[in-house]
């Protein structure tokens, strides 16, 4: 139980994250709100999914 305890931990860590050659999940979402908007934030992800339609149009 520990080692997961320890594992969650590190997740919420982004140096852990820089270690690895990786960006972290929340300057991730920082980066796509400031981008694209705050819809599309994992904040607003309840509210808007995306779905096959948002990606491909009838030919």
């Amino acid at each position: 139980m520990r080692d997961r305890h320890d594992l969650a931990a590190l997740r919420q860590d982004p140096t852990e994250w820089h270690r690895r050659g990786m960006t972290a999940p929340a300057e991730l979402d920082r980066m796509i709100s400031e981008r694209l908007g705050a819809q599309f934030s994992s904040t607003a992800r309840s509210a808007f999914e995306p779905s096959y339609a948002d990606f491909f149009t009838a030919a």
